[in-house]
């Protein structure tokens, strides 16, 4: 038996993404009856909640066999409000097959997925879909592929690579052909040799709906799937789902790389060991028993109740993830239970959603016993309020969200902390600086061991990265920040782990109250397309929503409009421009990072958050005198500091 395969399908919202899924599952045995999204049997769409929205919300799964190799398709959401379910998915997969609705082009969500793919390393192949509508202009739909994702698109005409397009790629292939040598073989060789690297993206077009390009796109599937093993040896794997199965067990999904799985295998998590108790071949809800998961294998794993999204499998130990995840919410909404359900058990249920779309970072107000949650929009905020009544009984609803602001720092700062109560001693010395756009908060020690011992500088790194550290301008949640070690000092017989973590809280904050601060907002990116004789109006708003777009493409009696605004703006602006259009105008929002306030002096001004008044968040240091601890504020802790004090 070949080694496995899991390969992703992605596409926008309605671009016919899960009824390819299902053309592909019927053609190859899985199904017998084809199923349609809009009737709501659809088998990949197994959720009632995906049947009655006809909208794919949770990814699932199912196996089949392919030219002898077990290949694996996870079915993904398509909404932008569900991005995170999708991402996580790409952490089980080889490959991704990108579907772009040939009606409609390359939409803002389209290209967020394929750079989100990239993100992940994931080879990917576009199947450019509804090609029987007469809308459905394919060559303007290529032209604009190249433009906004790749110019290393290689379309496949009668199961035969673009051996032109191969060769402004591949230089040893480029000589063959120039010389008349290149052959149907080697071309395939060369493509699927650049296929792996992301060099090149094969393009395929069909019809999903009739089945038109699936046979192809099944073919080049199998002759893609072949890919090397990862380096690795021992039980190597990531948890990518985690779900609740009808009874309520809870159900972590696991792809592997390496090793084996069994029931009753026993895996180290912290001090404790969990058990396997079944393995779990899964086709949408159905699911088989497995015996042995190999390398490859995307399978759910009942017993474990410690391993979340993300963590990974390396030689029979769990770890957490290395990297945080891309999507990220960009709104923040209150919860609110209606009569008959207490706060606490409407945290509690909040708590469980969040196990399963770790996205939502659900926070508790102590003081107004009100529970919180992060959110992409209103559409996920309808769902959770079934989830919660479905699964929980809670009668629940979500406030008007509100944007999520995030700060960081304009140049770098020295900042310093010491904890010194009796019995006590800590000092670290730390340097903020700028990081790049989306990379949140990195650590890296610039101190040598002989200053401080190695255990002491990894304790420093993980009581950086295991708060979210607050700016000083807001409040909001500190990113985008390479935090070094510079120097740091311990006791021989006073120190201990939790002093540390005082001093370096201390040290962050103490550097934010001397730094430039910079706040920052979420943007969208979106594609906008309105008739022609509203192109003025439309500009004009977008430009007092302080928008930027790219030059306007006509589109036969429409124009599209490509760019960037803030979310603090835009987010009200698809039934304005519905209104305005008269239904003809469409809008597409995708979440797309943080950059510089547009109207940061009104935003802190709104805020009125009183950084010195934040007693969890302190700058001050502690010092010791005649056997007692002392408070030095920050503007004079420098000066008190056991070490010499670097320049930024």
């Amino acid at each position: 038996m070949k080694r496995p395969c899991a390969f992703g399908i992605l596409a926008h919202v309605d671009a016919g993404k899960t009824t390819l899924s299902e053309r592909i599952l019927h053609a190859c045995g899985v199904v017998r009856a084809l199923g349609r999204v809009d009737y709501g049997t659809a088998a990949l769409d197994a959720d009632e909640i995906e049947r009655e929205r006809g909208i794919t919300v949770f990814s699932d799964q199912a196996a089949f066999e392919l030219e002898g190799r077990r290949m694996t398709l996870i079915d993904t959401p398509g909404h932008a409000d569900f991005g995170g379910e999708t991402e996580r998915a790409m952490l089980a997969m080889d490959l991704a097959i990108l579907v772009v609705d040939g009606a409609s082009g390359i939409q803002a969500h389209t290209a967020s997925l394929f750079s989100l793919a990239a993100r992940y390393r994931l080879p990917v192949l576009l199947f450019i879909n509804k090609t029987d509508l007469p809308s459905c202009d394919l060559q303007s739909t290529l032209r604009q592929a190249k433009r906004r994702l790749s110019p290393a698109l290689v379309a496949l005409t009668d199961g035969m690579p673009d051996m032109e397009a191969l060769s402004m790629i591949d230089d040893a292939f480029c000589e063959a052909y120039l010389n008349a040598t290149a052959t149907r073989e080697t071309a395939w060789e060369t493509l699927a040799r650049r296929f792996h690297r992301r060099e090149a993206f094969p393009v395929l077009s069909g019809a999903a709906l009739s089945g038109t390009g699936v046979k192809e796109l099944l073919e080049t599937l199998a002759r893609l799937s072949d890919f090397q093993a990862p380096d690795c040896s021992g039980l190597d794997g990531v948890v990518y789902k985690v779900r609740r199965d009808p009874s309520g067990e809870r159900v972590t999904f696991v792809r592997l790389f390496s090793g084996s799985l069994r029931p009753r295998d026993a895996l180290r998590v912290g001090d404790g060991v969990e058990k396997v108790h079944q393995l779990r071949l899964y086709r949408g809800a159905a699911f088989s028993s497995l015996e042995q998961a190999g390398p490859g294998d995307a399978v759910g794993v009942t017993g474990w109740s410690t391993p979340r999204c993300g963590d990974m499998l390396r030689d029979g130990v769990w770890t957490a993830p290395a990297r945080a995840f891309a999507t990220a919410s960009v709104l923040s909404a209150r919860v609110e239970a209606a009569q008959g359900a207490t706060p606490h058990a409407l945290l509690s249920a909040m708590r469980t959603l969040e196990e399963e779309e770790p996205t939502l970072s659900v926070g508790w107000e102590p003081q107004n016993a009100t529970v919180t949650a992060r959110v992409m929009g209103t559409v996920q905020t309808e769902v959770l309020s079934q989830l919660l009544r479905r699964r929980f009984g809670i009668e629940a609803r979500f406030r008007e969200p509100l944007v999520l602001y995030h700060e960081t720092v304009a140049a770098p700062v020295v900042g310093c902390g010491h904890y010194e109560p009796l019995r006590h001693y800590a000092e670290v010395h730390l340097r903020l600086s700028p990081g790049e756009r989306g990379s949140g908060v990195v650590f890296e020690s610039r101190c040598h061991v002989n200053d401080l011992p190695l255990h002491y500088q990894r304790l420093i790194g993980t009581h950086v990265l295991e708060r979210e550290h607050r700016g000083v301008l807001t409040g909001a949640p500190l990113t985008d920040v390479r935090v070094e070690l510079l120097s740091g000092r311990a006791h021989l017989k006073h120190t201990e782990g939790g002093d540390f973590r005082q001093a370096v809280y201390r040290a962050i904050r103490q550097a934010l109250f001397k730094a430039q601060s910079v706040l920052l907002e979420p943007y969208y990116a979106f594609v906008l397309t309105v008739p022609t004789d509203c192109l003025g109006r439309v500009m004009t708003d977008l430009t007092s929503m302080s928008a930027c777009y790219d030059p306007p493409e006509p589109m036969e009696d429409d124009v599209r409009l490509t760019g960037r605004g803030p979310v603090q703006t835009m987010m009200a602006y698809p039934p304005a421009l519905r209104a305005l259009t008269r239904g003809r105008g469409d809008i597409q929002l995708v979440a797309d990072g943080y950059e510089p306030c547009h109207n940061a002096e009104a935003v802190i001004a709104e805020i009125a958050y009183n950084a010195l008044a934040d007693t969890d968040q302190t700058p001050h240091s502690v010092f010791c005198s005649h056997g007692a601890g002392y408070l030095v504020p920050w503007q004079e802790a420098d000066e008190h500091m056991h070490l010499p004090v670097e320049p930024a």
